[in-house]
C-alpha cells in the first residue's frame, strides 16, 4: 500500500502545488481619492485653420503649374519636324518582325504548358525534321519565357524610339 501511495504522490504534487500558488494572491490596494489621474489643461493656442484653395488662388500664384495655362508654355505638344518616311518604314518592319517572333514564342510556350499539364497535343505527330529535344519541359518553358521578356523589351524600345522621333502610333500600323 505504501508503494501505491508513493507512486501517486508525484502526480498529486504536480497538480496541487500550482493550485495553492494561484490562491495565495493578495487583493489589489484600494484607490484613494487623491490617486485619480488628473487631465491636462486644454491647449490655449489651437492650430490655425488650414487654407482652402480656390481657382482664383491658383491663378494668382505663379509657382503652381496649371494645365492649359497659356503662360506656361515650356513644352511643345507637336514635334518641330514631321517624321521621316524611311524611319517610319524601318521601325514598322522591325515591329512586324518582332511581333511575329513574339507570336511564335507564345505559341510554343502555350504548347509546352499544355503538354506539362497533361493535355493532348494539337499535332498528330512530331515532324521528322525537328528531331528530339532532350531538354526537360520546365527548362524549355523558362527559356521561352526569358526570350518572351526580351522580345517585349525590344518592342517597347522601338515604340519609345518612335515616340521620341515624333512618329504617331497610327503610322506604325
Amino acid at each position: 500500500m505504501s508503494r501505491r501511495f508513493l507512486a501517486g504522490l508525484p502526480l498529486f504534487v504536480l497538480f496541487a502545488v500550482p493550485c495553492f500558488a494561484q490562491t495565495d494572491q493578495t487583493p489589489p490596494p484600494a484607490s484613494t481619492p487623491d490617486s485619480t489621474p488628473k487631465t491636462a489643461p486644454a491647449a490655449t493656442n489651437p492650430a490655425p485653420p488650414k487654407k482652402v484653395w480656390t481657382n482664383e488662388d491658383v491663378h494668382k500664384n505663379t509657382g503652381v503649374s496649371v494645365v492649359g495655362d497659356k503662360r506656361n508654355q515650356n513644352y511643345h505638344m507637336t514635334p518641330q519636324q514631321p517624321a521621316d518616311a524611311a524611319t517610319v518604314s524601318r521601325i514598322r518592319t522591325n515591329l512586324e518582325k518582332l511581333n511575329a517572333q513574339l507570336d511564335d514564342t507564345n505559341e510554343k510556350l502555350t504548347s509546352l504548358k499544355n503538354f506539362q499539364a497533361g493535355e493532348p497535343s494539337k499535332e498528330a505527330g512530331e515532324p521528322i525534321d525537328k528531331g528530339i529535344n532532350r531538354v526537360p519541359v520546365d527548362q524549355q518553358i523558362v527559356k521561352l519565357e526569358a526570350s518572351k521578356k526580351k522580345l517585349e523589351a525590344q518592342i517597347g524600345d522601338l515604340l519609345d524610339e518612335a515616340r521620341k522621333k515624333g512618329i504617331d502610333p497610327g503610322q506604325l500600323r
